[in-house]
């Protein structure tokens, strides 16, 4: 399973994390002027940002053709960047 797709004009370059399939961005954005990615973690992780500030995450329910995945969140750059170093 590929990760990391590249970005175009990709703010931030591809972590240790991201290389070790442990983290996918799927899509950046400004928000309010301030960067947010959304992000597909592997299981392991989703507890982890759970824990973190409840402002600078938002959880994904997506559908996959039988079972929900629970992996996919919308961050912020600050716990993108946490989230890096943490699981690099």
């Amino acid at each position: 399973m590929k990760i990391h797709r590249p970005i175009k004009n990709a703010t931030m370059p591809p972590t240790k994390a991201v290389q070790r399939n442990r983290i996918e961005i799927i899509d950046q954005a400004l928000v309010d002027n301030e960067q947010w990615y959304v992000i597909q973690v592997e299981p392991r992780v989703v507890p982890w940002v759970r824990e973190q500030n409840q402002e600078l995450w938002y959880e994904h329910l997506t559908c996959n053709q039988r079972y929900r995945v629970l992996d996919t969140f919308d961050v912020h750059e600050k716990l993108y960047t946490m989230l890096a170093m943490r699981w690099a």
